[in-house]
């Protein structure tokens, strides 16, 4: 008998560490899973930004081409010496005006834009002036469009000289007039010496001096016929990219950063020291922070020792001994930056362990019952008896415990003795051990639904404009792309509708924003009233609303811009200072047709129609082969 009671401690203990060991490993990789699973749904959604980004300056670049080789587009000196003014000391501004505000001669308000050519760089190139000057007319028509996302919008010269559109900002106006610009690293790094390959780039974190702020930079190289001529760009300010950054403070464990694969870091969720500010980007040797820096060498080893770690476009988990966390690390698509979610080790270990305690007191439990029963029996010579309470406590181990509650595995039960009682506590344990367990499958059902039902609403808030309630520029972006790929591969054709509210800028002018926001709310809807089931609307940016009409000509786009236009009207919303005495709106129609090459073609078509529109007189619609 003892060394049956022996045998069995014996059992009990190995098995213990068994139970442990497996369930603390399987927990472990299950929440790695977890945080892998976290970062590779957060990359998805952070690398939109960046394809806004390369959109918004193609697009920039395209337009500045055309008009800089137009044959038909001349710009004079006095044009230059209208926009800009020579400071004291010897720097070139663009006059506050433009910053503050001025009607332009096609009836168009233009502002935010400043501009500035330091003391070193000479302004009589007649091709230097072309430059600025067209510049300035391209980002106060483009600029408020690309405001909606990015906080400016600028263009660097290999020349010592800038121009920006930044509402908040004169940024033009506040620059020391000996800034060095071009000789700088976010500059400097557009030169053709610098960067003979002319690859867009993604800098580092930097302090703007002048703005006073920490940004990250994306900036294009523009060159023709191998001169160098500008580099549109847009600034991201850290403030956004902490935003959505998990932190130390936010309750979660852990936090996450980003960096550059060359060591410089691009933004983590606390702002560096004032003593960082004024060493340019933040390479590695200036970040002092050692835990970032460490993480940083740990992932820098892990990819040098397996160059395709990202091959797929995945995640890896690299353990940094040196902190005891896990780095869990994913590639944000456009810049190719490292997005980097660092874990406590110690948290992951205290959840792994605890799931491993229950693991094992479960399973000593039932040896503690198989033991004791194995003794009664041996003592008894009840050998039948004891093989079943022993085939039960396997399948229990097993998680079949199904098959023991239900009596799929006999139990001697009906045994008028300590085995047959024990028989029956074992099945009562098992009953209520399935209770639980069908318990915690309905907790982990209910949350998983509340789970997927705030995933689809965040989805839903995604694409749908908070201020009118209709669907957003990113919702069109993506349904003009669906519909472009449809019709191209022969599924019919549609049209698209731009409106833009008359005099809206003096609207909000006069009665205020909220007044206005309340008036484009009523448009929205509007709007969604007046057109079919099929159509859809979207606040494409500011005042100005677009509507896609699958199946659509543009006969039938017209007269669908037409009702949209009279819906508008008979909202009779006042507005005394208009001609109408009401707030009207013009809006463009083109339908998409084989001869425009990429949908941003079909955009300029229906916003030609809508600029044909307000020439004509406003409160009106316009479409391609109107007389």
């Amino acid at each position: 008998m003892g060394k049956t009671v022996v045998v069995g401690l014996v059992t009990i203990a190995v098995t213990s560490v068994i139970a442990y060991t497996v369930s603390y490993r399987r927990r472990t990789q299950e929440t790695i899973a977890v945080l892998q699973q976290s970062v590779t749904e957060r990359i998805e959604r952070e690398s939109a930004i960046f394809d806004l980004a390369r959109d918004n300056l193609e697009v920039f670049t395209e337009e500045f081409l055309r008009l800089y080789l137009s044959d038909e587009i001349e710009v004079t000196e006095a044009d230059f010496e209208r926009l800009y003014f020579e400071g004291d000391e010897g720097a070139h501004r663009m006059e506050r005006q433009y910053f503050d505000g001025v009607e332009s001669s096609d009836g168009t308000h233009r502002y935010g834009v400043s501009s500035f050519v330091g003391n070193n760089q000479p302004v009589d190139d007649p091709d230097l002036q072309r430059r600025l000057v067209l510049t300035y007319r391209l980002l106060a028509q483009l600029g408020p469009a690309f405001q909606t996302r990015f906080a400016n919008t600028h263009v660097s010269y290999p020349e010592n000289a800038i121009t920006l559109f930044w509402p908040e900002v004169p940024w033009g106006l506040q620059a020391r007039a000996d800034l060095p610009m071009n000789e700088l690293g976010v500059i400097l790094a557009m030169m053709q010496e610098q960067n003979p390959q002319r690859e867009p780039v993604w800098t580092g974190l930097y302090f703007d001096e002048t703005a006073e702020e920490w940004v990250i930079t994306y900036q294009v190289p523009v060159d023709h016929e191998g001169r160098h001529l500008i580099n549109p760009s847009h600034d991201v300010p850290l403030t956004d990219l902490m935003t959505r950054l998990p932190a130390p403070d936010s309750g979660r464990p852990g936090y996450a950063f980003i960096m550059r694969e060359d060591g410089y870091l691009v933004a983590r969720p606390t702002l560096p020291t004032e003593d960082q500010r004024w060493v340019g980007q933040l390479s590695l040797e200036k970040i002092e922070n050692p835990a970032i820096v460490r993480s940083y060498e740990a992932i820098r080893a892990r990819v040098d020792e397996r160059p395709a770690a990202f091959e797929d476009g995945g995640t890896i988990v690299v353990e940094n001994t040196q902190d005891d966390s896990y780095l869990t690390v994913g590639v944000l698509e456009g810049p190719d930056w490292w997005y980097i979610d660092r874990y406590p080790m110690a948290e992951i270990r205290a959840v792994a362990h605890g799931a491993a305690l229950v693991r094992i007191l479960e399973s000593v439990a039932l040896l503690v019952i198989l033991m004791g029963t194995f003794l009664v029996l041996v003592h008894r010579r009840a050998a039948r008896p004891l093989a079943q309470l022993r085939t039960a406590a396997e399948r229990m181990g097993e998680d079949r415990v199904a098959e023991v509650v239900h009596g799929e595995v006999p139990l001697p039960m009906n045994l008028n003795n300590e085995i047959g009682l024990t028989a029956q506590r074992f099945h009562e344990m098992a009953g209520r051990i399935l209770n639980v367990n069908r318990e915690l499958e309905r907790v982990v059902d209910l949350r998983t639904q509340e789970l997927q039902e705030v995933n689809a609403a965040l989805r839903e808030m995604s694409v749908m404009d908070g201020l009118t309630g209709i669907h957003n520029r990113r919702s069109f972006d993506r349904g003009l792309r669906a519909l472009t790929r449809e019709v191209s591969a022969g599924g019919g054709t549609f049209s698209l509708i731009m409106i833009d509210l008359d005099f809206f800028k003096q609207y909000n002018d006069t009665y205020g924003h909220h007044a206005g926001d309340e008036v484009l709310r009523k448009v929205s809807r509007g709007v969604a009233a007046a057109i079919r089931g099929d159509d859809r609307v979207y606040r494409y940016g500011g005042e100005e609303l677009a509507v896609l009409c699958p199946g659509t000509s543009a006969d039938a786009g017209r007269a669908t811009a037409e009702r949209i236009i009279e819906s508008i009207r008979s909202l009779d919303l006042s507005y005394p200072a208009s001609e109408a005495g009401i707030v009207t709106a013009s809006a463009g129609c083109a339908e998409f047709s084989s001869d425009f090459r990429s949908a941003d073609e079909l955009i300029q078509a229906a916003d030609k129609q809508l600029y044909r529109a307000k020439q004509q007189g406003r409160n009106r619609a316009s479409a391609a082969g109107d007389a």
